[in-house]
């Protein structure tokens, strides 16, 4: 058997129980057809309820989901004598919940609607059995019976906040998206409220009416003090489906545009008096928000007379503007003063100006140019000081043997007069000089060109490992077949230099050989000693 057989079957079945309640019912109030119909022809009838348009009830609030409110109604009318009242009542035959209307009165001959709100429970084809009753009258058994009413699933709804612009100017423009699932046209209350440091208020609140899909709807909310705002959708006399979201709440940045003005160049650079000069400018906004529509204006310093003016549009966040202005007529000033102001609105930023005028000199001038001169100066100034550099490098290099072969061997200092040296140690540099071995007092390094103090002492020589001459492999110099007039023996590598008591190394292995000293450049023959 199909579903629909199957469906008739069971509200014919109800049907018939509910004739046989109503029937019950009656004969439990003690009235009897047979009283009823003795009133009647006797003429003492109370009120007869029957149906005035057809033999069911009406639905209103079809195409129905789970969680609304429908109506059922029928149209009674009384052929009675008196006037009475009459109660629709309805039950669920799924789920068990029976309501009742409110009681109508109707007077004799008159006809009047009875109704009854109910809401369903679930969805799916719930059948209702529905019944009349009235007290001390007499009521048709026609009025009653079974309906059937298809219930759909809970309508879904969901809202959000696609964008939102805050911005000096126009203020806080917030752009709400409203979603309705598929099913009926469903009227909601749609509540903004903020938050401000902690206090929820209530901003706006009215009625919208959404079709199933998308809605978008821009709200315009000026300036709120404001951290935060809510939105959130009520559904009026219906009931949403659990999976549904009808409430958001977003954080707000309040706008904050941080302007800057600067001054960039003017042009003549020094300007003279009387002549027009442009002053270009730039403004920069590093906030978080466009910065209003404005103006910028040259404001001389200190009679605040207004030299020149311009248009500024909005600046956007992190952005900037540059702009020329011009001033007809340069006042008359060795430095003119004005302040760079840009208005915007109720805000405005200031940035101080000072531009020098070019002053006409009719005194003394140069029948040159200055500048090539002062180079020119400059070069040669630079060219002395290399020369000195250079001169004093050269002055102070040890004399090389490489060159000129071996010289004549000089005699011994003693023996020519000469003043007996010693030796120093620079303690700038640490270059070895040598000095009289009686003078006291300051010496310059021929090196670094430092001074320092000498004491009159004696400075033993040290001994160091000074490696001699005649390991440079010359042939000149070690050629022992010359005659010299200087002999040193060891009986290792290590000897001392005739004349200056040096410290010197000479392989042993290598002599006897002609050597060199490096430090007073006394040539003489080293040899080993037998010991």
């Amino acid at each position: 058997m199909s579903r629909t057989v199957v469906r008739a079957l069971c509200i014919t079945l109800l049907l018939m129980l509910g004739s046989v309640f109503l029937a019950s019912s009656q004969g439990t109030a003690g009235l009897s057809t047979e009283p009823l119909n003795a009133s009647l022809t006797s003429g003492s009838t109370p009120a007869n309820f029957t149906s005035a348009g057809g033999s069911g009830v009406a639905l209103v609030g079809e195409p129905a989901h789970k969680g609304d409110n429908l109506v059922a109604s029928i149209l009674v009318s009384n052929h009675g004598s008196e006037t009475g009242s009459v109660v629709l009542h309805l039950e669920d035959t799924i789920n068990g919940v029976t309501v009742s209307g409110s009681e109508v009165e109707i007077t004799s001959g008159s006809s009047r609607e009875a109704s009854v709100a109910f809401t369903p429970e679930s969805n799916g084809s719930l059948a209702y059995r529905w019944w009349l009753t009235s007290i001390g009258a007499q009521v048709d058994s026609s009025l009653n019976g079974v309906f059937v009413v298809e219930v759909y699933r809970s309508q879904a709804i969901e809202a959000s906040v696609e964008s939102y612009d805050w911005s000096l100017e126009e203020g806080l423009s917030v752009d709400v998206s409203m979603i309705l699932s598929p099913g009926r046209s469903r009227t909601l209350f749609l509540e903004i409220s903020k938050e401000y440091r902690g206090d929820s208020s209530l901003m706006q609140s009215f009625t919208v009416e959404l079709d199933p899909g998308r809605r978008s709807v821009t709200i315009e909310l000026g300036h709120p003090e404001a951290d935060s705002l809510s939105i959130e959708l009520i559904p009026i006399s219906w009931a949403t489906a659990e999976t549904s979201i009808n409430s958001t709440t977003i954080s707000l940045v309040v706008p904050n545009p941080q302007p800057s003005a600067s001054f960039v160049v003017s042009s003549p650079e020094f300007p003279k008096e009387g002549e027009s000069v442009l002053v270009e400018f730039s403004l920069s906004n590093d906030g978080n928000s466009a910065t209003p529509v404005g103006k910028a204006r040259l404001v001389h310093f200190p009679d605040y007379a207004i030299l020149s003016e311009t248009s500024v549009p909005s600046v956007p966040p992190l952005g900037s503007f540059s702009s020329v202005m011009e001033i007809p007529s340069w006042p008359d000033a060795t430095v003119v003063e004005f302040d760079l102001v840009w208005m915007m609105g109720e805000e405005s930023t200031t940035s101080f100006v000072s531009i020098e005028s070019k002053v006409e000199d009719d005194g003394f001038k140069l029948p040159f140019d200055a500048a090539p001169a002062i180079y020119g100066i400059l070069a040669g100034i630079a060219s002395i000081l290399a020369a000195r550099v250079t001169w004093r490098t050269v002055s102070s290099r040890t004399a090389s043997t490489a060159q000129g072969g071996l010289r004549a061997p000089r005699a011994l200092r003693s023996s020519r007069g000469e003043q007996v040296k010693r030796e120093v140690s620079c303690p700038h540099c640490e270059q070895r000089l040598n000095v009289p071995i009686n003078h006291s007092g300051r010496v310059k390094c021929p090196a670094c060109t430092r001074q320092f103090d000498v004491e009159d002492e004696i400075i033993q020589p040290t001994r160091t490992d000074v490696t001699s001459e005649t390991e440079t492999g010359d042939p000149k110099i070690s050629d022992s077949s010359d005659p010299v007039d200087s002999i040193s023996r060891s009986s290792d590598d290590l000897l001392q230099c005739p004349d200056c008591s040096q410290t010197l190394r000479v392989p042993i292995e290598r002599r006897p050989i002609r050597s060199r000293c490096p430090v007073c450049k006394l040539e003489f023959l080293a040899e080993a000693s037998e010991e």
